[in-house]
């Protein structure tokens, strides 16, 4: 999970409080409550709070960043998190999403986050404002004159990998041999009997995704002096680290030219394109299209490389293998950058 404080992201803070003084007395006034708080709770107080927040809680995928995408308490007092920071880059490596790692602690009124020894530091550790009401919790928190604010739900489980589900106390069939794995949707899931066989284009193993079209199709000539086709497109996505570098035609002085970019993607946004992976199919029926720009999608895996081709052309035959549905892996790559 990912969650950096992004300063120029956040969008709420003093400028919309009409209280005078908002950003040097607030931010002061809120943390000698804390630390006041804080050091009047005791031993067992701490252990109390934290035992009521113990569990998972995901974050809308609609909430505007910097949003906490996920994060597990665990009952042993560590807990996970992934983070949207908020930030938007055209080169990297840019630090769109962060993962956080450490212990908690809880007052009646605060949580704390204390990084894991030997973890990357991040704005996001530290002390945040909560409310626990039913399954909902609520985080806020004021930096720098701004505060942000979130809502999270509570789930059975929450995974950005199957490595994230182990040690969240579930509930499992005591089987040999038998394993987590980690759906589209961040959920945890056991089987006895070993994991399944993914059969799918966008199997677990996959590493590299590549998604292209040389454009053209029905489409009008490009302005004198472009140096690409209408429609050109490029997106590679690499799965472990989230970085996605786009290459795309676009209009600039009058003529079309190749715009480059490199972006770290969400958690979320990895889900949207997995999703998206999971509903192209291989093609069984002939099609004899025409005017459509050709697309094709290249999925890396141990065994190497796939190409799979848009069954909008299956009449052409060949040795390609022909898929549906690729138009939407297109659109959530695109959406994602």
């Amino acid at each position: 999970m990912n969650f950096k404080l992004a300063v120029p992201a956040l969008v709420l803070g003093c400028a919309f409080v009409s209280l005078q003084g908002c950003a040097a007395d607030a931010p002061a006034a809120e943390a000698n409550a804390e630390e006041a708080e804080e050091a009047e709770t005791s031993a067992a107080e701490l252990t109390a709070n934290a035992k009521k927040i113990v569990g998972a809680f995901h974050g809308a995928s609609t909430a505007r960043p910097p949003t906490f995408e996920g994060i597990v308490f665990a009952q042993n007092g560590t807990f996970f998190a992934d983070l949207d920071t908020g930030i938007r880059c055209i080169t990297a490596p840019c630090p769109s999403s962060a993962h956080l790692e450490g212990t908690f602690s809880a007052t009646k009124s605060y949580i704390r986050l204390t990084a894991k020894a030997g973890t990357p530091s991040s704005d996001f550790y530290g002390r945040y404002k909560y409310a626990l009401n039913g399954d909902k919790l609520s985080f806020s928190r004021t930096a720098s004159g701004t505060t942000w604010s979130q809502s999270l739900g509570k789930e059975i489980s929450y995974c950005a990998a199957a490595a994230d589900c182990g040690g969240q106390g579930l509930i499992h069939p005591m089987c040999a041999p038998g394993g987590w794995s980690c759906s589209a949707a961040n959920t945890c899931a056991f089987k006895c009997g070993g994991l399944p066989v993914d059969s799918s284009l966008w199997p677990a193993s996959a590493t590299k995704l590549v998604a292209e079209s040389p454009g053209g199709g029905f489409t009008p000539p490009a302005p004198p002096g472009s140096t690409c086709a209408i429609g050109k497109q490029k997106y590679t996505l690499d799965r472990a680290t989230k970085v996605m570098t786009s290459e795309i035609c676009e209009l600039s002085g009058g003529k079309l030219a190749l715009k480059t970019a490199t972006t770290t993607i969400t958690s979320s946004e990895l889900g949207q394109i997995t999703t998206a992976m999971n509903k192209v199919t291989v093609a069984t029926q002939d099609m004899c299209g025409a005017d459509k720009p050709f697309l094709s999608i290249t999925v890396t895996t141990p065994e190497g490389d796939k190409k799979y081709t848009d069954s909008f052309y299956r009449c052409q035959g060949g040795d390609r293998t022909y898929v549906d549905n690729i138009d939407g892996v297109f659109g959530a790559m695109r959406d994602a950058l």
